[in-house]
Parts: structure tokens; sequence; C-alpha cells
């Protein structure tokens, strides 16, 4: 192997490196609330009484589950403005796109969470006189919260590395700008070691900061 490491590259470039962080949680951040409320929605839609509302959702998490991310994201950014004359920024698709992959991995985390709940804390909080927002309030989503939580930190951090394939429609998040500079510079290894460790920092950071919310949990399930 006659490579020779430069790793000063990184010395030089990577404040222009690093800021790629940012437009990554300029995608990341919004993907991750929309997913995880729009998971939260399609949970409660397949749990419903009503057989619409669960077909919806049935259909919604099994398309866009089944869908790779990268051909979801190409096919917003380029294919929906010929059919609609919609023209979005790389950013507005990516968006549209981790969110709508998010949102169908979120459902089934929150359909587990709350079906672990025990029908009996229900018709104990129902002997209790409490009302069906008052069940739900009180009983059945602070318990799916944190049973749901592990599960959808490992969702929020999928969203989080999808944000690399965005690199395809020209967001110039760390792994463009690395892309760019090899280009220039000829320095893959370099560049692409430091771009992999900017993420594992990003993610690292968000992971600890969710282990911190699950300790905030005061009692034991039932």
């Amino acid at each position: 192997m006659n490579y020779t490491f430069q790793f000063g590259v990184l010395w030089d470039y990577g404040p222009y490196l690093a800021w790629g962080l940012w437009h990554a949680w300029w995608v990341s951040f919004p993907s991750i609330v929309l997913t995880t409320l729009l998971g939260l929605v399609l949970a409660a839609m397949s749990l419903s009484r009503f057989r619409a509302a669960r077909t919806v959702a049935v259909i919604f998490v099994d398309f866009f589950r089944t869908l790779p991310v990268v051909v979801l994201l190409i096919w917003i950014h380029y294919v929906l403005p010929i059919l609609t004359g919609l023209n979005f920024s790389a950013t507005t698709s990516s968006i549209v796109a981790l969110s709508l992959n998010g949102a169908a991995l979120a459902c089934e985390a929150y359909r587990g969470g709350l079906s672990a709940i025990p029908l009996t804390q229900t018709q104990a909080a129902q002997s209790l006189g409490f009302s069906r927002w008052q069940i739900l309030r009180y009983v059945t989503l602070p318990q799916a919260f944190f049973a749901t939580l592990p599960s959808l930190t490992n969702v929020q951090i999928t969203v989080i590395k999808n944000v690399t394939v965005t690199v395809l429609i020209s967001v110039p998040e760390v792994m463009f700008r690395a892309q760019e500079l090899t280009v220039q510079y000829f320095r893959p290894l370099e560049l692409y070691t430091g771009a992999a460790l900017l993420y594992v920092a990003l993610i690292w950071g968000y992971t600890m900061l969710m282990r911190s919310l699950e300790r905030l949990q005061k009692w034991q399930p039932i």
C-alpha cells in the first residue's frame, strides 16, 4: 500500500466539513419532529375502532416502510415536480422523504408501546369515571411514552443517519462536503473518516440526550 496519510487536511478543512453538521441537523431535526408526531397519529389510527382509519394506517406504514429512502427522496425531488408543478428545495424534499419513512417506523414503535399497556388499567380508569381523553392523557400516554422511548430513539437515530443519502440531491451536509473536498484534493480516506467521526459525535450526543430523558421515569409499569 503506497497511500500516504495526510490527516493534516482535516486541520485545514475541518471547520468547513464540520459546518455541514448544521445542515445535517437542519434536515434531521424537523424530520424527527414530524416523524414523532405523524407516527403517533398513525399508531392511534391503527388502533382505532374505525376500519377505514386502520386501513389507511396499514397502507401508509406498509408502503413507506418498504420503499427505500433513496428512491423516495429522488422521486419527491425530481418526479413530483413534473407531476404537480411544485418545485421543492433540496432541504424540503429531504425533510419530506425522511419524515414519511420515519413515520412508518415510528408508528410500529408506538403501536407496540400502546398495545403493551394492560386493558385492566383502562377498565380501572373507566370505573373511576375517567373520560376517554382523561384515560389517554393520564393513563395511556405517560406509560406508552416511556415504554416506546428506546424503540423511538432507534427510529430517530435512523432518521439522522439517513440524512447522508441527501448528498444525492446536493444538500450541503457533511458527506456532500467530504465528497466535494475529495474531488478537489484526492484525500478520500482522511476526509470520509472525518465525516464519519462527525456523524458519530452527532448521533452519540443525541443518544445521550435521549437516555437522560429515559431516566426521568419515576415508576415501573405494572
